[in-house]
């Protein structure tokens, strides 16, 4: 019976390991091959807000893999998709107030740095667990940080930075998460 489960359980690893994609192609129906005109018509199909202004397509409010990225920039080279940007941002600021006791203030600073991080971890281990589905465990990998790399040196690195700071006006706290594609031709992702 153990030797079944044992067996079962290496069939499954290893069916989810070969299905795994190993090659990095393209997002939101954009391969990495196409060039600028080809990309911006696919944009268009789907998002009204698509600008070119050379050598980058900037689009704003882009969903991908069920997130809500606040913009996207895909750059290119002499015709050649380069690299491609999502980048989701957020901010919250709890403001002193002389006629607010300071629990109060700590109470109000906490749960908005909670609302930060979580938003900002849900985001990230979403897009990390999508992208382990189609291209295995990343190449490289540390806290807020991964990198999956094909055999063409294609690569995609995932990024979350969450800041806080203080100041005469109040406790700040501010998250960004990045989804970066790059090519080949400019694959220098290490962080």
């Amino acid at each position: 019976m153990k030797h079944r489960l044992l067996l079962f359980l290496s069939m499954l690893f290893i069916t989810t390991y070969i299905n795994a994609q190993n090659e990095i192609t393209g997002f939101l129906g954009i391969k990495l091959e196409d060039k600028p005109y080809v990309a911006i018509d696919k944009l268009k199909k789907r998002y009204s807000n698509v600008e070119w202004k050379h050598p980058c397509i900037y689009l704003k409010n882009v969903t991908f893999i069920d997130t809500k990225f606040d913009n996207l920039v895909i750059t290119y080279k002499n015709e050649k998709l380069v690299e491609a940007t999502f980048t989701l941002f957020d901010n919250a600021s709890v403001m002193d107030n002389p006629f607010k006791d300071r629990a109060t203030i700590l109470s109000e600073a906490k749960s908005k740095q909670n609302q930060i991080m979580n938003r900002f971890t849900q985001a990230f281990n979403g897009l990390g667990n999508a992208f382990c589905s189609k291209y295995g465990n990343p190449a490289v990998s540390s806290e807020g940080n991964a990198i999956w790399r094909d055999t063409n040196s294609n690569s995609i690195t995932l990024n979350v930075t969450l800041n806080n700071s203080q100041d005469e006006l109040g406790v700040h706290f501010d998250g960004i998460l990045t989804v970066t594609y790059r090519t080949a031709t400019t694959n220098n992702d290490e962080f």
